[in-house]
């Protein structure tokens, strides 16, 4: 009886984990994320030179609500490199903000947008960047920290994916 409780309370520790990745831009790098990796927290390097790393959400139909990815810049950025955080879709909106640290604490807003990029040639002092998203079912959410301040133009926004 006692081999039972230890197994039910291992399996209960193992489900609730979050995954972890690497994501370098080493060399280019175009990704389409599956809802099967909902949770996962990827550790984003993007100091090589001149690769850009293109991630895309899943599409809603194929993210359940409550599907989410965190991204945590770990190092500087090179000043050519660009990562870019896509819906795939022109109709799938991203929605939130990033609270912009250094000297002017500010909120940058995501109000309808399909693409964000942060862009390398802009500043590469994103160490410490922090991006999650969620899905509800139809569109995405957006929360984060960028320790740029908000007169530099680190995120960028489109609102074609």
């Amino acid at each position: 009886m006692r081999a039972d409780k230890t197994e039910q309370n291992s399996s209960k520790f193992e489900s609730s984990e979050k995954g972890f990745e690497k994501i370098s831009n080493a060399s280019a790098v175009s990704r389409t994320l599956s809802s099967l990796e909902s949770g996962k927290l990827f550790a984003v390097d993007m100091s090589a030179v001149d690769n850009n790393v293109t991630i895309t959400l899943p599409s809603v139909s194929d993210a359940i609500a409550g599907c989410n990815y965190d991204f945590c810049f770990t190092v500087n950025s090179d000043d050519d490199a660009d990562f870019i955080l896509t819906t795939g879709a022109d109709a799938t909106d991203i929605y939130g903000y990033i609270v912009r640290g250094a000297a002017d604490d500010k909120v940058d807003d995501f109000d309808g947008l399909s693409k964000i990029t942060v862009d390398g040639s802009a500043s590469q002092a994103v160490e410490g960047l922090r991006i999650s998203v969620i899905c509800d079912g139809t569109n995405w959410h957006l929360s984060g920290y960028c320790p740029v301040a908000l007169a530099t133009a680190v995120l960028v926004e489109a609102a074609s994916a």
